[in-house]
């Protein structure tokens, strides 16, 4: 396995409209922090690492006719990037974006793939505290476990590491008009210097039901550095205690990946359920917690936007990417899985298992079966019918317990 990183910015003009906040109120007015576009080969998958809100399937397929070999394309679903388009019903990115992330994923991937050199994978799972934790459910859980994917040169010594964190980087809020990567680049940062010399590269994973709003004290670019902190403090303390799987160099990387078709939902956007929400609202509002009261503001957003929203898309289906290398195998779903499907999805296979999210195409949220018993805005807001999650999940655990048929194709 040869392993290359090479990270470049993604430079946004000032004016530019900026995705992930219905509520946001203006374009952007200048840059907190800088994008950037990451990736890691290994060997002939190239994974593509953007920080934006969204990768829909046009983008994934322009960075793919321009770097050879299997591709991942990853949004680190930065609320402070530019909009690139948040509905299922209309997955078409704005042609700047979609001409400058294909470059930029362009020239660090030919950066990256000369930088390589011979490497091997390790994998640990750290329990995070005090940055992320569920934002709905009847029994929402404040911790989260982080899968940390350390890469070991031939000497021994960490070469970089890749991070997946299942956290909704949303430290910011509607009100921010500054560029940012949000909590992926807080953390980013945090860790490239307190390591020195080995790369980092953040994404995000199983957080479709997770967010800071449990933890966060305030939504400003210094609690962002603060929960980016404590996300790197976390992620030291994992890589001192033993891996839970490696794959020494010169273990092959195959590759599989579909597209899984689902069930389209009815829009929730009755006049009815709007009334219960509202006084759902208002009962959080009378209670005083800040963290209900955002979790009700948030379900009667979903079904307001859900009465004048477009149809959504008759025939939804979400992309399905699997990555196997020796006893490691690496999902990436284009989606907002819930937390619980990583979980699920590795207490199915005997690999150690990584979910990754917002990989190759966005179908929106991806709720357990369960969790459409209740009125939350992720249910609310997503496009298919319940069962969904649990129909990727089985094809997903399929394609990673069997044969990864793909063997990845040299470069010239």
């Amino acid at each position: 396995m040869r392993v290359g990183h090479a990270a470049v910015e993604l430079p946004v003009p000032v004016g530019t409209p900026l995705g992930g906040y219905a509520a946001r109120t203006g374009p952007s007015t200048g840059t907190g922090d800088r994008l950037e576009v990451s990736v890691v080969t290994l060997d002939g998958l190239t994974w593509v690492v953007a920080d934006l809100p969204y990768v829909h399937e046009d983008v994934a397929a322009a960075v793919a006719a321009r770097v050879p070999g299997p591709v991942w394309v990853s949004a680190t679903h930065t609320h402070s990037g530019p909009e690139t388009s948040c509905l299922p019903a209309s997955p078409t990115t704005p042609a700047p974006w979609l001409s400058s992330v294909a470059s930029a994923a362009a020239a660090a991937s030919t950066a990256a793939a000369a930088a390589a050199g011979e490497a091997g994978l390790e994998v640990r799972r750290v329990r995070l505290s005090g940055v992320g934790g569920q934002r709905s459910g009847a029994r929402p859980r404040r911790t989260v476990p982080v899968d940390i994917l350390s890469f070991v040169d031939g000497a021994g010594s960490l070469a970089g590491l890749l991070v997946v964190l299942p956290v909704h980087p949303t430290v910011l809020g509607a009100d921010n008009l500054l560029v940012s990567a949000d909590l992926c680049g807080a953390a980013r940062r945090a860790l490239a210097g307190r390591l020195g010399g080995p790369w980092v590269v953040v994404a995000t994973g199983a957080a479709g039901d997770v967010s800071t709003r449990p933890h966060r004290r305030a939504q400003t670019p210094e609690e962002c550095a603060r929960l980016g902190g404590l996300v790197a403090d976390t992620v030291l303390r994992g890589l001192a205690g033993p891996p839970r799987a490696v794959a020494p160099p010169g273990t092959p990387v195959l590759t599989d990946e579909t597209r899984v078709p689902l069930e389209p939902k009815p829009p929730p956007g009755s006049p009815e359920l709007i009334v219960r929400l509202e006084d759902r609202l208002a009962r959080a509002r009378r209670g005083g917690s800040a963290v209900a009261e955002r979790t009700a503001y948030t379900a009667l957003q979903a079904a307001q936007l859900a009465a004048v929203a477009p149809a959504p898309p008759p025939d939804p289906a979400c992309a399905v990417a699997v990555a196997g290398i020796g006893p490691v195998r690496l999902v990436a779903l284009g989606a907002e899985p819930y937390l619980a499907l990583a979980e699920r999805l590795d207490g199915r296979l005997d690999a150690a298992t990584v979910l990754v999210g917002y990989t190759n195409g966005y179908l929106g949220y991806l709720p357990t079966r369960a969790a459409y018993r209740r009125s939350d805005y992720e249910v609310l807001r997503s496009p298919v019918a319940a069962g969904s999650a649990e129909d990727v999940l089985d094809r997903a655990a399929r394609m990673a317990a069997g044969p990864v048929t793909h063997h990845r194709k040299d470069r010239p």
